[in-house]
Order: structure tokens, then C-alpha cells, then sequence
């Protein structure tokens, strides 16, 4: 089957999850046999010419404006610039279009219609979720083009069914257009057997001290993350463990606030903001960390959590999402949002119980195996199967040889 798949973003350039999840499918189904050509994004690498990574035929456009000026008429223009391109590499020999989030959703829509092809949407999150609401002229505008996303696609994806069930609450989606399918992850990657003597060096670089207890934030410091939760958290349990540390990676809108809240709470001299890591930094850093927390208020998948236990490294999660979802209470351990003494506790229960820790970790690893990509690209497949199925037999077609081909 030959696909195009439309992202904002894919590597090297990572924002959140939505770049590591669309190079990881478009490469499994590949090696399923399929054809992909992901159309994206390209500031700084941009480029006329086609990259090859992995099989996967990778063409970036140059949007008209920089991102920073005007973040909706970006997203719309870069829209525009990849219907462009897919003008230029022969759109009709794509059997299906996908695209991911509501930023190409408007280029899905069009083909839909002008040339009748199959259109797949995967939303990763929502702006209402996002936002805890509708408060604001772009958030309005962003959520109609989620809600015409979902009304106009001819299969819709989401990521757990906490998400799902959102989707059919908001939009009044009908239920056996959605289909959930889980994030995955490559546990190859991650640096379980890393060499200790290296961990030990990385983390007095990062000023945390051998008999230091390290916790671990990972995700961009934004509102709906709940991080200030966890900053007040770590002042309950200061007082009690003196070596704690806190190390937070990522950016945001938030980091002034979060910086000034942990100075409030006289708490910041044991606090460590890293700023955005990827790649074989972020995976040290799981490894280093004696624990990993993620306090989102709203969390549809949570990528982050399954990084952690690819890692060796026991979670903390918030009960809310996705997360309730892929964790329980032999993997880790589930709080409730926005309630800083709960996750105080929890973190406090891992930190002084050596072997309910060990516990969590051995079944977490085991649990990781449900998560493949082979799996996700499998499924989503079947998306595809009944997308184009649907959209031939609507046409009275003969649907054997495209079948065939899926």
C-alpha cells in the first residue's frame, strides 16, 4: 500500500511525542511492506531534495512564516506547502492519506473531496483537553478544525480510551469510527546495561552526588503537565530527604512561573532545570533517575511512563488519561491529579521500599512487550484496510487489487 503521511513534526526536529510516534510507525510499516512518504516540516534542515531514512521517503516544506509569528496562520500556510507538494509527486498514486493533529488535517480534508481518497486522522490530544476548555478566539478556532478533522475523516485514531471516549464526548464522534491504538516504543534503545561508572560521571555533571536520590520530570512545562504539582510535592518530602533532587527536562511556556514557584518554596538550590534533551542524553537520564514522575492534569497517551519503565526506572503517574490505561498498580504507582501530599506518599513508598520497587520495575519490563511497533503498525493497517475498503466499495469498485496490496 502506498501512504502518505502528513506530520508538523518528525526528526530531527521534536517538539513533544508526536515526532518520535510517526518515525516509528512510518518505519514499521515499511517493514511490513508498504510505501511511505512522510510529508513534514523543515526550518532549518529543510531541503528541495528527499531524504531516505529507513525506507521511509521524508519530504519537508518551507512554510511562508516563521512559527514564532503567528502560530495559526503558520500551521495553515505549512498546510497549504505540503498539498504543494504531494501536487508535485503524483498524488494520485497514494491509496490513502494520514494525517496527524489538527495542523495537516485541512490537506486530508481536501484530497477527501478533490480526488476522493481515503483520509485517516490520528489525534494525539485536544485542544479542549489541552486547555482544560475553550477559552480563547485560537483555541475556538483550533477546536473547530479538531471537530471538522474527526467529522470528515474516514477512520479516526486516538491513542487510548480515555481519548476516544473524549472524541465521542466533544465531537459527538460515533463510536466504530474511532479506534484505539497505544504508543509503542523500541526497547532496544533504551540503555538498561549502561556502564555504571558512566551514569555516575553524567550525574555529578549534573550536580546529583552518588548517594543523592534523583527524581525525574520529562515533558514540556506546560499547564496541563501538573508540574507545579510536582514542585510541591518535593517540598513536602525535602524536609525528610535531604539528598533529594529534582531534575526537570524540558521547555515551556510555564518555566518562568515553575522557576519562581520552587524559589518561593525555598526549594530550588535542590532543583536542576536541564532545558529540552533527546536522543542518548534524555535516555541517561532515565537511567540515572531512582524515580520518574508524571503529574499531568491531562495526559492522553504518556509517552514518558513507558520510556521510564524501558528503562529500569519505577513511575509515579497521575490517574487521569492514558496513563490509567498503560499503568496499574503492579507497574507503578496511579495518584490522583493535582494533589501534591498523594504523590508525596507515593514517591516516599519507592524511595524507602526497596523491594516493592524492585517489584514495579521487573513488571513493568514484562508489561513493555504489548507495546511493539510491529503491533502498532499491524493495527493500523486495519485502519487502513477499512478506510480504503469503505471508500472503494462506496465508489462500486473492485476493491481485490488495492486489497491485495494492504
Amino acid at each position: 500500500m502506498k501512504i502518505a503521511m502528513l506530520t508538523w513534526e518528525y526528526p530531527p526536529l521534536i517538539v513533544g511525542g508526536l515526532s518520535i510516534h510517526c518515525k516509528n510507525l512510518a518505519e514499521a510499516l515499511v517493514k511490513m511492506g508498504h510505501e511511505v512518504d512522510v510529508i513534514t516540516t523543515g526550518e532549518v534542515m529543510y531541503s528541495s531534495k528527499p531524504e531516505l531514512v529507513n525506507g521511509v521517503n521524508i519530504y519537508r516544506v518551507k512554510p511562508m512564516i516563521k512559527e514564532g509569528e503567528d502560530f495559526l496562520s503558520w500551521s495553515l500556510l505549512m498546510a497549504s506547502e505540503m498539498e504543494k507538494k504531494l501536487g508535485d509527486l503524483e498524488i494520485d498514486k497514494y491509496d490513502l492519506i494520514h494525517c496527524h493533529d489538527w495542523m495537516t488535517s485541512k490537506v486530508g480534508i481536501n484530497l477527501k473531496y478533490l480526488l476522493n481518497k481515503p483520509y485517516v486522522q490520528s489525534i494525539h490530544s485536544t485542544e479542549y483537553g489541552r486547555c482544560s476548555g475553550i477559552n480563547s478566539k485560537i483555541s475556538e478556532i483550533i477546536n473547530e478544525m479538531e471537530f471538522l478533522s474527526v467529522f470528515e475523516a474516514d477512520e479516526v485514531i486516538t491513542v487510548s480510551n480515555a481519548s476516544k471516549k473524549e472524541l465521542c464526548g466533544i465531537f459527538s464522534a460515533p463510536d466504530n469510527k474511532i479506534h484505539t491504538i497505544y504508543n509503542g516504543i523500541n526497547l532496544s534503545e533504551y540503555c538498561i546495561n549502561q556502564d555504571s561508572d558512566e551514569l555516575s560521571e553524567f550525574r555529578d555533571e549534573l550536580g546529583i552526588k552518588n548517594d543523592d536520590y534523583m527524581l525525574l520530570y520529562v515533558g514540556r512545562l506546560e499547564h496541563q503537565k501538573g508540574v507545579n504539582y510536582l514542585i510541591r510535592a518535593f517540598r513536602i518530602l525535602a524536609d525528610k530527604y535531604k539528598n533529594l533532587k529534582l531534575v526537570l527536562v524540558g521547555e515551556g511556556s510555564q518555566h518562568d512561573y515553575l522557576k519562581s514557584l520552587s524559589e518561593n518554596l525555598c526549594c530550588n538550590n535542590n532543583m536542576i532545570f536541564t532545558g529540552f534533551k533527546n536522543g542518548d542524553e534524555l535516555k541517561k537520564l532515565y537511567c540515572c533517575a531512582d524515580i520518574c514522575v508524571v503529574p499531568s492534569i491531562y495526559e492522553p497517551f504518556g509517552l514518558v511512563a513507558l520510556e521510564s519503565m524501558a528503562s529500569e526506572t519505577p513511575i509515579v503517574v497521575s490517574n487521569t488519561g492514558g496513563l490509567s490505561e498503560i499503568v496499574n498498580s503492579k507497574n507503578g504507582i496511579k495518584v490522583e491529579p493535582k494533589n501534591p501530599k498523594k504523590l508525596a506518599v507515593a514517591i516516599s513508598k519507592l524511595l524507602e521500599n526497596n523491594e516493592f520497587r524492585n517489584n514495579i520495575i521487573n513488571n513493568a519490563k514484562n508489561d513493555l512487550l504489548n507495546y511493539s511497533w510491529d503491533n502498532i503498525a499491524y493495527n493500523t493497517s486495519k485502519v487502513y484496510k477499512k478506510a480504503v475498503k469503505n471508500k472503494l466499495d462506496s465508489k462500486n469498485d473492485s476493491s481485490s487489487e488495492i486489497i491485495e496490496r494492504i
